[in-house]
């Protein structure tokens, strides 16, 4: 396969990519969740798994564009690449400041792997730790060309699910949670809702202190009126069951429901979506 490259982004754009599209325990298909998204304004990172710097170079993103980096939840499996990154971000010689927004209990646990690794010499970028309410709805960002939303989610850890919007379009994603009326609220009227997915239903025991089944996904996504949904960390194996879930999505979305895949990326531009 060939690199994804980065496209051009104008104003008003928006650009969803899916880093990663699985659970804690990566496949050979599908790694640890992360997205890309990128907007006039510049590229945020969501979610930091091991493999994000090889991921970035592979599309051609220098450090010095990464705007920021945006950690839902303390959760190994969604901030064990940050030493990682700081430390490649040193060795590409960046200068400006890292801006690393999270709730309170991610930034404590980035802040201790911060010191562990002694990334906090001149040799590395600055990091900016800005703290994120998971307690409620709150805005992150609005500038011209994008606008962040925030709001806290039901899941084992303070959690948040982050909404991104232009003049083009909107995108929610919900990262990792059981079904809770602030993903509704956050994902109303989105084109795109990417939503947690612990497995079908009739296994949610596994999960459901802290995940959605797939059924409980198509509901909210159907509550919230969005355009599409796209379950999201997915771990099953299986893919009789990813079937199951896919289709049991779409029996409560009411509308055809996508399996999140690495590499899956939306362009908007104009209001309408330019290309996938």
């Amino acid at each position: 396969m060939g690199r994804a490259m980065l496209v051009s982004v104008t104003p008003g754009d928006l650009v969803v990519e899916i880093l990663g599209a699985g659970s804690g325990y990566p496949t050979s298909s599908r790694d640890t969740s992360s997205l890309l998204v990128g907007a006039a304004e510049g590229w945020t990172a969501i979610e930091c798994p091991g493999s994000i710097v090889h991921k970035l170079e592979a599309r051609g993103l220098s450090m010095d564009l990464l705007r920021r980096l945006i950690l839902t939840h303390k959760h190994i499996d969604h901030v064990y690449g940050v030493p990682h990154l700081v430390h490649a971000m040193g060795i590409e010689g960046r200068v400006e400041e890292i801006n690393l927004l999270a709730p309170a209990q991610t930034l404590a646990t980035v802040a201790e792997m911060v010191a562990v690794h002694e990334l906090t010499d001149d040799w590395y970028p600055a990091i900016r730790l800005t703290e994120i309410s998971a307690a409620g709805q709150s805005e992150l960002l609005r500038v011209p060309s994008l606008r962040i939303t925030a709001t806290g989610v039901a899941h084992t850890c303070d959690t948040i699910a982050l909404r991104f919007e232009t003049e083009a379009a909107a995108v929610c994603y919900s990262s990792d949670t059981r079904p809770c009326a602030s993903v509704t609220r956050l994902a109303t009227g989105a084109d795109i809702l990417l939503h947690d997915c612990g497995g079908p239903h009739r296994l949610r025991e596994a999960f459901s202190g802290g995940h959605s089944s797939a059924r409980e996904a198509g509901i909210v996504a159907a509550e919230a009126g969005v355009r599409k949904l796209v379950l999201m960390h997915l771990g099953a194996r299986d893919e009789n069951i990813l079937k199951e879930c896919q289709l049991e999505a779409q029996a409560t979305f009411g509308r055809p429901v996508d399996l999140a895949m690495d590499g899956m990326r939306w362009i908007f531009s104009g209001g309408g979506k330019r290309g996938a």
